[in-house]
């Protein structure tokens, strides 16, 4: 067994052993079926708080995803609990106008806008519960979503809206996310169109998002699609977009390799502290040179963008994937009881959370999802 294979298994065990009976047994608010925001370090559920929609969507993805591959029982009782719970409180008129932003612990809304990245897990949730047999409801929900965004959001600059507000700045994230939930709907239907609006995104990806010449990603635009002063690197969605444009070429489009290349190069040259474990920093300098605060879904999508570029050979980043999960768990998920995470590091590797988000799940469920393909595939060995 080689250290790698050790490793990935390590992280896939703990996932499966730990975290997922954890927070199928804890996230879910057993009187109303909906899910919690965060639990607290000792595993108490954090209540009165403004629930995310997003959040709630993403436990439905994940849960259904455990479900299906029979890592944890009765993961699907609880995730099509979760969708009840979400299609009755916040997808009003079956999603007529895509889901709210914020709900209440008892159901209630607290925000109704119609925000991008939101639909973007309502579409990534319904294409999970396709798979799970749930047909009939979540490909409702999701063509209402689909057709809110066309009608409503559709910008003449293309792409979509931030929000029903049309506020400013627009933003490469909710895209991003909206192309990962077409993808999903492709491979949970067959259906082309769903390809077909993925191919919008990444037509956007080439034209705004990446930069070439300096191997970026831009995340703050004008409604044009013009890039803003006021514009950050977040090395965490390059490191993001390496995986998805893998995911893209795996379901019949080419995309230049050298595209993912850059980006996980330019990731770590950008965002990798050599201070703290070689861990990726949220925002990052132009040249590099400051480090700051670290949150640990750009460490999981350090990793799933790790085992891409090793799965096309990169030995480099093979090690890269063994040390980093060893990293992890002397660092974010040195906690107990075991199952939970520290979210975030300050830039002297200070714990800087309260809590345990559980939005993070499913960043985790997906960092797993790709080391266990790199296992099955016998990349590991």
């Amino acid at each position: 067994m080689t250290g790698l294979q050790s490793s990935l298994e390590r992280f896939r065990g703990w996932f499966i052993s730990d975290c997922l009976p954890f927070w199928a047994a804890r996230g879910m608010d057993l009187e109303t079926g909906g899910f919690y925001e965060a639990l607290h370090f000792d595993g108490s559920p954090a209540t009165r708080r403004p629930q995310r929609v997003r959040t709630l969507f993403r436990q439905v993805h994940t849960l259904t995803q455990a479900g299906l591959r029979g890592w944890i029982e009765h993961a699907d009782v609880i995730a099509s609990r979760g969708f009840d719970y979400l299609l009755q409180h916040a997808c009003p008129d079956d999603g007529a106008r895509g889901c709210v932003f914020h709900i209440a612990d008892d159901g209630s809304v607290l925000d109704d806008r119609r925000d991008l990245y939101d639909q973007a897990f309502v579409l990534l949730a319904c294409a999970s519960r396709i798979k799970a047999g749930d047909k009939e409801r979540a490909t409702a929900l999701a063509e209402n979503t689909i057709s809110f965004l066309e009608r409503d959001l559709a910008s003449p600059h293309g792409g979509w809206l931030e929000s029903d507000a049309r506020e400013l700045p627009r933003r490469q994230n909710p895209h991003m996310h909206l192309f990962e939930a077409f993808m999903a709907l492709h491979r949970a239907t067959g259906e082309e169109r769903y390809l077909g609006l993925a191919d919008r995104i990444y037509d956007l990806f080439c034209a705004h998002f990446y930069e070439a010449e300096n191997g970026i990603l831009r995340e703050k635009f004008t409604e044009n699609w013009s890039p803003r002063e006021d514009d950050v690197i977040e090395p965490g969605h390059m490191l993001e977009w390496v995986w998805l444009l893998d995911a893209y070429e795996r379901i019949g489009r080419r995309t230049p390799f050298e595209m993912r290349e850059r980006l996980y190069a330019r990731a770590l040259d950008l965002g990798a502290d050599p201070n703290f474990h070689g861990f990726i920093d949220n925002i990052a300098e132009p040249d590099g040179g400051v480090h700051g605060a670290k949150r640990l879904w750009p460490q999981t999508e350090y990793l799933r963008a790790s085992l891409v570029m090793a799965k096309h050979g990169s030995k480099e980043a093979a090690g890269n994937a063994e040390t980093l999960i060893g990293n992890l768990f002397d660092t974010y998920l040195a906690i107990e009881p075991k199952g939970l995470w520290v979210d975030e590091f300050d830039k002297y590797g200070e714990r800087l959370a309260r809590d345990a988000p559980a939005s993070i799940l499913y960043h985790l469920y997906e960092a797993v999802a790709e080391a266990d393909a790199y296992l099955s595939a016998g990349n590991a060995s």
